[in-house]
């Protein structure tokens, strides 16, 4: 399987997702850089130019070789977006999941 990689301009469409009909300068201007940040970091046929890269906060030190993924930087570079990043998302990223609570369980066992 050969992975195509994808290096998007600033008129690029990214063809997926519920942005697929938006250009990457427009998720800019709409505050949605973090969406890019996640496209960058989670797919790995998905690369920008530098000049994007640089905008997003997306310095040298955060870069990675590309066609790969890497969410351990994905999660370091989150903590540069403070005010754009959903209070859930973060909390998913520092608690393990423990599973449903005693209540829980009984209530789906007794049909409620």
């Amino acid at each position: 399987m050969i992975a195509t990689l994808r290096t998007l301009t600033r008129k690029s469409k990214l063809g997926f997702g519920k942005i697929k009909d938006c250009t990457v300068q427009e998720l800019i201007d709409r505050n949605k850089k973090v969406d890019l940040v996640a496209a960058y970091y989670k797919l790995s046929s998905i690369n920008f130019t530098e000049d994007i890269l640089d905008e997003l906060k997306i310095t040298e030190q955060y870069r990675i070789k590309k066609p790969s993924t890497n969410k351990t930087v994905y999660r370091m570079v989150l903590s540069l977006y403070p005010g754009r990043v959903r209070n859930r998302e973060l909390e998913k990223l520092r608690k393990p999941y423990k599973g449903p609570t005693k209540g829980a369980m009984q209530s789906r066992n007794h049909g409620r």
